[in-house]
Order: C-alpha cells, then structure tokens, then sequence
C-alpha cells in the first residue's frame, strides 16, 4: 500500500506501490519491482541505523540518494567499469521498457532507478582511507583482520598512508567483517575475490581523487556490492551514497548515528523529532548541491 506521511509539513513517502508491477524485494529502505529485463529500485524516505528501520522517515531522501548514486554510477560507467545502472529519469525508462503507466506516478520522479537483473555476490565491498569506528577499536585490540596499514596513530579520523585498504564484511543482517580468505570461501572463486578487491581499490582512488578535485569533500570510506551480469563483474546496489559512505566534512548516515548513540537509542525503532528529521534532510541535501547535481 502507497503510504505518504507528513514529517515538519512535508510529504514523506514511507512505502511505495506500483500495482501492475511485481514486488521482487522490500529492503530497509528501497522496494524493487520486476520489470520485464529489468528491475525497478525506488528509494523511500525511510531511514535505518545499526540495522534497525526508524519510524519516521527522512523528506526527500531518497530523491538525495538516487541523485547521488546515479552520478556516480554514470561517472564510473565513463570510466570503464561495468555497472547495473540503466536510467534514473522515469520517462526514459517508459520508453525503455514500454511500461508507460509508469508516468502517471508522480512520486515515482527523483527516486527511482532501471537496472540490470545481476547475480548479486554475498559481500560488501568496504575500502577506508581513514580510520573511523570500528577500525580503530579493532587496530586498537589487535582485532585488526585485513592488510597492514600505515598511520601516524590509530586515532579517529586519521589518515591511511597506503589506502586505501580493502575490508570486506559479509552481507547480511549484521554485516560480520571477514578476512580476505573467507570472502573467498563466500564468493567460491579467489580470482573473483582478487577482482573485486583490486577493482574497489580502483574505484575508490578514482572517485575520491575526483570529489576532492572537483567538489572539495573527501571520500573518507565507503562499501559498494557486485552482482555478476552476463557473466561481467559489475557494481549494483548504490554508489558513494550518504547512506553507503562517509564524507569529509561528514554529510552521510554517520551523523544520525551519533545522534542515535548520543541520545541512548542505538538499535531502537526511534520516532524522530521534525528538526532531527530535517537535519539529516538537509545534510544529504547538502552533499548533493555539494556535487553540483540540480534538484
């Protein structure tokens, strides 16, 4: 059922319905519909941390998000690297697919994206080129899984002199980090391994390089999936996101999530006040005029 709530006076979508499509999949955040070749994501405007899906939702962000995640996947596809993404514009992906029903829709507009039906890998692909949460209680306890790295001190925030470093997690509910030999075992193939691995570190170089040339933000560290399409490696899911990286200065989900920490509520269902709502809103507002991408 469509579901369009109000929060500090404006529309927020919390559940999305396309009637004449089928449901393939409802994320934390995103409804994925089948459509002919193709699947069709929408981004809602709900809101997840530490694995837990808010009661209010967020106004426009998953305008942001699918804003964000569509300039990059159009930036790395100039580059050479083999994505899912088709078109983030509804009346191409009409024309696309032959599904016009879709331009009667008008919440659809900003939010939603085409891609290509991929045989997703059951990993994250994680590169840091800083030190941030978990990495430094796990350099500090000698918890530390991954290639060596190179740093003044295991502080928050600092810098990683040979990122960066790959640190794949498992994908699952809660994310579980894993050596480089067990994604090996997850994904069943060590070329495949050896591939996203020095892909993402690839990938990452040339976006960070990219955003700090060209926008004045750092990308500090991040996660992107793979999915095999056509027997190609290519990167599904969402790029460089406010919700999938953390910026420098930080205008991602890592900013809610102190304020959910702060505020004693770390794995709670929270009903969020209209300006807590709104200051996440206009931080990823933010990254996206940030990235120059007209609203």
């Amino acid at each position: 059922m469509l579901r369009i709530e109000k929060v500090a006076g404006k529309d927020v979508l919390m559940e999305s319905e396309i009637p004449f499509l089928k449901l393939f999949k409802k994320g934390k955040v995103r409804e994925v519909y089948e459509l002919g070749d193709y699947l069709l994501i929408v981004a809602t405007d709900r809101i997840s941390a530490f694995d837990v899906v808010m009661k209010t939702g967020v106004p426009s962000k998953g305008i942001y998000l699918t804003q964000q995640s569509a300039f990059w996947f159009k930036f790395i596809k100039e580059h050479g690297f083999s994505t899912h993404f088709v078109s983030d514009d509804v009346e191409e992906i009409a024309k696309i697919t032959g599904e016009k029903r879709l331009l009667d829709l008008p919440w659809l507009k900003g939010r939603v994206m085409l891609g290509k039906r991929a045989e997703v890998l059951p990993v994250e692909a994680v590169c840091r080129f800083r030190i941030f949460g978990s990495a430094v209680s796990a350099l500090k306890n000698n918890t530390w899984i991954w290639d060596k790295i190179e740093a003044d001190d295991f502080s928050e925030g600092s810098l990683i002199k040979n990122g960066p470093i790959f640190t794949p997690t498992e994908k699952s509910e809660t994310d579980d980090k894993i050596t480089f030999d067990q994604m090996v075992t997850l994904i069943g193939s060590k070329e495949t391994a050896q591939q996203i691995k020095e892909t993402t570190i690839r990938l990452f170089k040339l976006c960070r390089d990219y955003a700090l040339e060209n926008f004045g933000f750092e990308i500090a560290d991040g996660k992107v999936e793979y999915g095999f399409i056509d027997g190609v490696l290519s990167l599904v899911d969402e790029t460089f996101t406010s919700d999938s990286a953390r910026f420098i200065p930080d205008k991602s989900k890592e900013v809610f999530r102190k304020w959910l920490t702060d505020h004693n509520l770390r794995k709670v269902a929270a009903v969020l006040p209209d300006e807590v709502a709104m200051m996440v809103s206009d931080l990823y507002r933010s990254q996206c005029q940030d990235m120059k991408i007209k609203l």
